[in-house]
């Protein structure tokens, strides 16, 4: 690309400081330049963090001469004396002159610079962090192509502390160049928008695999590019769960589906209301997340014991009826079963089983009021016949808004369970159908112990998570760590930026230049899918596509 007209002011560590002329040359935070020292031919790569404004010798004397009126030519440099018109101050008779030699040196080059005040005014200082470095051999025009993983690109290597001389060409790194040394290309691309160059913007989908985080203010965007992710992967053919506390993601496209033959036509979503159309069986829920949600309601610990025992013993039954006799013989126990077992005092208890049968009795009526349990055999919903719905590309919507807390921290813990024994079925089948799992706040509904498990566990079962949330804070620290990419929105407070930077793969300021003064509709991305490079880009608008939350408004138009 052709070289812009910048000049190196100074370079201290790794932070560039670039003079600029805005009318001339109109850089963008998150921009990346090529520096390329034109007697070695050796270049790093730099990427404009902020913007300052330049000062130079006899500029505050300008601006004050401007805002009392006078002239240029015909102030005084020190106040006791008289220019000549060119920035010369008055000299002894002997020669000696009252200014330092330096201080003469820069009053020659305002001299020098005599008629172009107005241009030195609107000098600006380009800071740029120098991220990466260019052997000699692959210098070269890269274009300003926004095909990405040409053979013809320079490769980028990490920077090893070298640094130019001022003699050097600054060029803008075109996208190609860019695109090529950041992302990865294996057959699997996911559009998420368009470059700061207007480019389009792909990643590697096995790049986002396994922990993600997207994270920004309220209204910052964060629904809107999850729902961008959540698309693209559809289309590409994955299986996703959403876990949908604010209906946020209802109104995306449905699946359609053969009636006949129950094959896919156009992939999409399934929409599954807990305590409404989903529905799950006491057996299919699961002892763990059943126990879970007693002790939530209260269930005291001595009664919890005696439960959880009986129980057990009642699966084992079921288990070993199933194994003679197929899923059919199984006698159905739902909730309304195992509140009469209660009430014949079956879970034991010896001299005080009065008191803890009716701790449970009363805890079982109070899970039964959450709709969370199907009534009855046909009204059970297998999560496993829904997820087949969509296993060749699609989404199961989990809108869990119209449930309590309490009972919502239960079902989503029975929820979790269950894609765990899918991706196991997966295994032993060798089909490796594993699915994208987003969880919106979950902060709000999913034990600390449930996010360790999937973040720590995610790898091995093949689970792929989105911690979608604007409560930067309730994003736990060990999950910013183990992120393997991080999406970030608009972020204005210092105290979030600097939680989120606990776990980005770049330095704290580079997190503050950019996140804090990101505009609409764009994001900042590091991680996997850019090979560790900050990258900003302007977030896919899905012009048709209904993407809107349910929000209720008193005032309504």
């Amino acid at each position: 690309m052709s070289a812009l007209n910048v000049q190196i002011y100074r370079i201290n560590n790794d932070l560039a400081e670039l003079l600029f002329n805005p009318g001339e040359v109109d850089l963008r935070v998150g921009e990346t330049l090529t520096l390329r020292e034109r007697e070695s031919g050796r270049s790093v790569i730099a990427q404009v963090i902020a913007f300052r404004s330049a000062t130079y010798p006899s500029l505050l004397r300008e601006q004050l001469d401007t805002l009392v009126g006078v002239p240029n030519g015909h102030s005084d440099g020190r106040g006791n004396g008289h220019s000549d018109g060119r920035g010369h101050t008055n000299a002894h008779s002997d020669g000696r002159t009252d200014l330092p030699p330096t201080m003469e040196q820069q009053l020659a080059l305002v001299e020098q610079l005599e008629g172009h005040e107005d241009e030195m005014g609107n000098i600006k200082v380009a800071l740029a962090k120098i991220r990466k470095t260019v052997s000699t051999h692959h210098n070269g025009d890269a274009g300003e192509s926004g095909d990405a993983h040409s053979s013809g690109d320079a490769r980028w290597e990490d920077w090893d502390g070298w640094i130019p001389a001022r003699d050097v060409d600054i060029s803008r790194t075109g996208d190609r160049e860019l695109f090529a040394n950041a992302t990865t290309d294996k057959g699997h691309r996911l559009y998420l928008g368009r470059s700061l160059a207007g480019h389009s913007f792909h990643i590697e989908g096995q790049d986002l695999e396994k922990v993600n985080v997207i994270t920004g203010v309220k209204g910052s965007g964060k629904s809107h590019l999850a729902k961008v992710v959540l698309l693209q992967l559809i289309e590409a053919g994955a299986p996703c769960i959403v876990f949908d506390i604010n209906r946020e993601y209802i109104h995306l496209p449905p699946v359609q589906l053969d009636p006949q033959t129950g094959k896919t036509l156009k992939r999409g979503i399934v929409h599954l209301q807990a305590g409404g159309n989903f529905r799950l069986s006491v057996r299919q829920f699961g002892l763990s997340p059943l126990m879970t949600l007693l002790q939530r309601f209260g269930l005291p610990e001595v009664s919890a014991l005696y439960f959880e025992n009986r129980m057990a013993r009642l699966w084992a039954e079921a288990d070993a009826i199933e194994q003679r006799n197929g899923l059919s013989s199984v006698p159905y126990v739902g909730l309304e079963q195992l509140i009469q077992m209660a009430e014949a005092n079956e879970y034991g208890g010896s001299s005080s089983s009065t008191v803890v049968n009716h701790a449970i009795r009363s805890r079982l009526e109070a899970v039964r009021n959450t709709n969370i349990f199907a009534r009855n055999p046909k009204e059970a919903a297998s999560l496993g016949d829904a997820y087949r719905k969509i296993r060749e590309g699609g989404a199961l919507v989990i809108d869990v808004s119209s449930l309590s807390n309490l009972a919502r921290e239960g079902f989503v813990q029975a929820i979790i369970e269950l894609i765990k024994d899918l991706c196991l079925w997966e295994i032993d089948h060798d089909t490796h159908r594993f699915p994208f799992v987003f969880f919106e706040e979950a902060h709000l509904y999913v034990s600390k112990k449930s996010i360790d498990y999937i973040v720590t566990r995610a790898r091995h079962l093949g689970i792929t998570s989105f911690f979608v949330t604007n409560m930067i804070h309730g994003v736990d620290e060990a999950v910013l760590r183990q992120a393997d990419n991080l999406f970030v929105l608009r972020i204005p407070f210092e105290d979030d930026v600097r939680h989120v930077s606990r776990g980005a793969a770049t330095d704290y300021e580079t997190m503050m230049a950019f996140v804090r003064r990101l505009r609409q509709h764009h994001a900042l991305v590091i991680g996997n899918v850019t090979a560790q490079y900050p990258l900003i880009f302007e977030v896919d608008a899905l012009r048709h596509v209904n993407t809107a939350g349910e929000t209720r408004y008193f005032f309504r138009e």
